[in-house]
């Protein structure tokens, strides 16, 4: 059996001093408004590795309205 995950991962962007895209920080004049750490490529990669495990989405595995991921 094969199984596909497809993951995506949305944030707001605001202006800043960087942002972290795939585990490294990138200087630039942007940076990413989120409840968590914001990196967009990881969580991707997350979700579309749940998805393809039938473990559900990142969101609900660590759902923003907790406090302990913040940051």
């Amino acid at each position: 059996m094969i199984r596909i995950g497809q993951g995506f991962d949305v944030h707001r962007v605001d202006a800043g001093d960087g942002m972290t895209l795939g585990g490294l920080w990138v200087p630039c004049a942007y940076r990413v408004v989120a409840h968590s750490d914001g990196d967009i490529v990881l969580h991707a990669i997350m979700d579309a590795m749940l998805g393809a495990l039938a473990l559900g989405d990142i969101g609900q595995l660590f759902p923003d309205t907790d406090a302990s991921f913040q940051g």
